[in-house]
């Protein structure tokens, strides 16, 4: 049976795990937040990672390359543990095993197209060398660029032990919320906050190196 928004009860060793992920997340939104100027969405030069300390080995930059796809451009330690290789050029999609691909591509046109916070529920296949994992995917639009095109910035935060890679991410539940507006597309009934952030300036951009 499962409850909520990631399952099992699991008692105080789940409710840890699951307390983990949204702090991840929750950095990484109120970050996204803190650059925003009123309903106008922040740009990718204006990320400073001093700003998500907390959530860079989730953290990522991925461009689009065709209306629901995208190629890494940045990415955490997260990827690489998942994958057992480096991801940047990859497309996100590679993330998740074939039967999320076909969900995830329409979720992901929405953070592009700039109508969404995207908010993923994930879990990995398990087997000999590969233990559950839980975890949340959060999908940020950003201003598009006249030279670059249009890209996401995000977090996939991560509960267990990744053991034998690669592993590919399951889609379980997911949640879009309307750019200043209520959420507009749920398959979950849970609701949760994120705290907001005091707005600082940035002084240390995150640099692509992939140019």
């Amino acid at each position: 049976m499962r409850h909520g928004w990631f399952g099992g009860d699991g008692g105080a060793a789940q409710a840890q795990r699951r307390m983990d992920l949204q702090i991840m997340i929750a950095e990484m939104r109120g970050y996204w937040e803190s650059l925003r100027d009123g309903p106008a969405l922040p740009g990718r030069a204006e990320i400073n990672p001093r700003g998500i300390r907390g959530a860079l080995s989730g953290a990522f930059l991925v461009e689009q390359i065709a209306p629901q796809s995208g190629r890494i451009r940045i990415a955490g330690q997260n990827f690489t543990d998942l994958l057992g290789m480096e991801a940047r050029g990859m497309p996100l999609s590679a993330m998740f095993d074939p039967p999320a691909r076909a969900a995830f591509g329409p979720l992901l046109a929405q953070a592009f197209d700039a109508r969404a916070i995207v908010d993923l529920q994930l879990d990995c296949e398990t087997g000999i060398g590969r233990p559950p994992i839980i975890g949340r995917m959060i999908l940020l639009p950003l201003a598009e660029c006249a030279h670059r095109g249009r890209a996401v910035m995000g977090c996939l935060a991560l509960s267990g032990e990744v053991g034998k890679a690669p592993r590919r991410l399951s889609l379980r539940g997911h949640r879009s919320e309307r750019i200043g507006g209520p959420p507009c597309d749920t398959n979950q009934p849970d609701v949760f906050a994120v705290k907001e952030t005091a707005k600082a300036r940035p002084y240390l951009r995150l640099v692509d190196l992939g140019r």
